[in-house]
């Protein structure tokens, strides 16, 4: 299962796999896991050269987030919406956005937190198809109106990466910083795993952007348009997928030696991490035979969930009591089948649950 192993990462998937328990009972932001994060220096690693940062092409980012995962699904997610938000911000700068840039700066040097808040725009329905409106304010600027419903480390935040839409259904991306008047972060919700991101819904009350703030768009599919910059869907996330379901296979691993029950499903669902693993670094490195990202990600949710309750299972009782990763990680993967799931993807599981052959 060395597939994915990232050597530079090791000695910090063994201080976050120590450290995401306590943060999971916990519940509050983890300030050890992002300090951890912080000291291995990842908030450079989406960060351009040009900028300061270490610029890692995709593959290697993968690689990396795969193994953030397996050490502490907590500290992967709120490293993804990170990243992803960095990600914008760098398609941006690199087409000339001066604001973009400066902002990529201050990620780079650890003086600026980047989130994302463009769920609104994609996969969540929760406040309706304009849950954050925008309203033309003179000179190029905009007045928004409404939430963003799910944003992760949002009181933590310095700039969201968000999605506006228009009364005509036009659509922005926009870099709004956090201390704009009439913008507020609400208590974080209560989720049933991943608690301790802080995962909160931000709301605008009449908050005004300028021009320059405004990273892309109107575009009827702003984010479509805009390029890759890992939202519902992406790479990324399956990445954590694969990374926390080889935590669980790697515990099961450590298990069987004393299982004779165990051989046959262990080598069972290594082989299909294997291929699920081989099917990531060719999306990643963008060969022509690869799945798309919808395609993986079909095939990542229902694996990452047979591996964690496989492990449980396998620890029976024991693995369900609250200091055990096992009912941690079973807790964890359920996520998948909600964090910024597409259509076809929630789709396929609901035939799958249902014992529907979609073919």
């Amino acid at each position: 299962m060395a597939l994915l192993d990232d050597p530079e990462s090791a000695g910090l998937v063994c201080r976050l796999a120590a450290l995401d328990g306590p943060a999971d009972e916990l519940g509050a932001w983890p300030d050890a896991l992002w300090s951890a994060l912080a000291e291995a220096g990842v908030h450079r690693w989406p960060v351009p050269a040009a900028f300061g940062g270490e610029g890692l092409d995709r593959p290697t980012l993968v690689r990396r987030e795969t193994a953030l995962a397996e050490g502490s699904l907590t500290a992967a997610f709120i490293f993804s919406q990170f990243s992803a938000a960095t990600r914008w911000l760098v398609a941006a700068a690199n087409l000339g956005h001066e604001a973009a840039a400066g902002w990529l700066r201050e990620v780079a040097a650890g003086r600026a937190f980047p989130t994302i808040g463009t769920s609104q725009l994609t996969t969540s329905r929760r406040r309706g198809a304009r849950a954050l409106a925008a309203e033309p304010e003179g000179d190029g600027g905009y007045r928004l109106r409404g939430a963003m419903p799910w944003v992760t480390a949002a009181a933590r935040a310095d700039v969201f990466v968000t999605g506006a839409v228009l009364e005509d259904g036009g659509q922005l991306l926009l870099a709004l910083p956090a201390d704009r008047p009439g913008l507020s972060v609400g208590p974080p919700l209560p989720l049933a795993a991943l608690q301790a991101s802080c995962t909160a819904e931000v709301s605008c009350d009449g908050v005004l952007v300028s021009s320059g703030e405004i990273l892309f768009g109107p575009d009827p599919d702003v984010m479509a348009q805009a390029g890759d910059g890992g939202g519902a869907g992406s790479l990324e996330t399956s990445a954590l997928a694969v990374g926390q379901a080889r935590a669980a296979l790697r515990a099961l691993r450590d298990l069987a030696p004393h299982r004779d029950d165990l051989d046959e499903p262990v080598e069972a669902l290594e082989a299909s991490w294997l291929e699920l693993a081989s099917a990531l670094l060719a999306a990643a490195e963008g060969r022509p035979d690869a799945p798309t990202a919808a395609q993986l990600r079909s095939r990542a949710n229902p694996f990452v969930i047979r591996a964690t309750h496989a492990y449980l299972t396998a620890r029976k009782g024991t693995g369900f009591l609250r200091t055990e990763p096992a009912q941690r990680w079973a807790r964890q993967a359920m996520f998948f089948l909600v964090w910024s799931c597409p259509g076809p993807v929630a789709r396929a599981a609901l035939l799958d649950f249902a014992g529907i052959c979609p073919f």
